[in-house]
C-alpha cells in the first residue's frame, strides 16, 4: 500500500484561502531539511517539518494525514499540495534516518520521507491561540506551500497563472486564529510571560516581516 496517494486533479489542489525567525503568521521561503512521520496508537499519521529559514532552524509540528478512525484528516490536502509543488508522481516509502537536532545538537533517529530532504519552497503559516483549562497555547499551522517561482500546486499542474494564488494569499498572510480565547486575553498572556522584561521571543532579534518578494 502506498504511503500517500497524490491526487493530480484540480479540485483536490484548491488552496485554502516575516523576519529571521518563523514565529508569527506569514509566508516564508524555506528549506525543508526533513519531514518526519509520527504514528499514534490508532495508526493515524502526522508529519513534522524541520525547516531552515535564513540561518535559523524551526520545526512545524503536527500536520495530520489521518483521523483516529482511519479517515483523511482535513489537513491532508495541504500535504497533497506540497507533493504537487515538488512535482512528485509518487512517494518513496518512509525510512529511518539520523539527524542532529535541538540546541544541544543531539543525534536522533527519525522515520522520514526522503523525497523532501533539503527541498526548497515557501510555506504559509498562521498563528493559532487556544485556551485549555485556563492556559493559553500557541501553535503555527501550515496553510499552504509554493514552488520557488511562486507557483501554487494547482498552478504547477496547469502551468498557468503562476503566482496568482500567492498574491491572493498575501492578503491573509497576517491572519491569526483565536480558539476559546480573545486577542485581549492573548495580549495579557504575552505580557504575563514577559514579566515586564524580555520574553523568550523578544530576547531574540526583532522579527521583521518577510520581504514583499519572498524569493528575492
Amino acid at each position: 500500500m502506498a504511503f500517500f496517494n497524490i491526487a493530480k486533479d484540480a479540485a483536490a489542489n484548491v488552496e485554502a484561502t516575516g523576519g529571521d525567525y518563523i514565529s508569527k503568521s506569514g509566508i516564508y521561503p524555506i528549506t525543508i531539511q526533513f519531514v518526519s512521520v509520527d504514528v499514534n496508537a490508532s495508526g493515524a499519521r502526522s508529519l513534522n517539518f524541520n525547516v531552515k529559514y535564513k540561518d535559523n532552524e524551526a520545526t512545524l509540528w503536527g500536520l495530520k494525514l489521518d483521523n483516529n478512525d482511519g479517515s483523511a484528516n482535513f489537513m491532508a490536502p495541504i500535504f497533497n499540495r506540497l507533493c504537487n509543488v515538488a512535482e512528485l508522481d509518487g512517494l518513496t516509502d518512509p525510512e529511518q534516518a539520523e539527524y542532529t537536532v535541538g540546541k544541544d545538537k543531539t543525534p536522533k533517529d527519525f522515520l522520514v520521507l526522503p523525497d523532501f530532504a533539503d527541498f526548497e519552497c515557501a510555506v504559509r503559516v498562521q498563528e493559532e491561540y487556544s485556551k485549555w483549562n485556563g492556559d493559553i497555547k500557541k501553535r503555527l499551522n501550515i496553510k499552504n506551500f509554493y514552488r520557488n517561482d511562486g507557483a501554487s500546486a494547482s498552478e504547477v499542474i496547469s502551468g498557468e497563472n503562476i503566482g496568482t494564488q500567492l498574491g491572493k494569499d498575501k492578503a491573509y498572510a497576517d491572519n491569526i486564529t483565536y480558539k476559546d480565547c480573545t486577542a485581549d486575553e492573548v495580549a495579557a498572556w504575552k505580557a504575563a510571560k514577559s514579566g515586564g522584561g524580555a520574553s523568550a521571543a523578544s530576547a531574540k532579534p526583532a522579527v521583521q516581516k518577510p520581504a514583499a518578494n519572498i524569493f528575492g
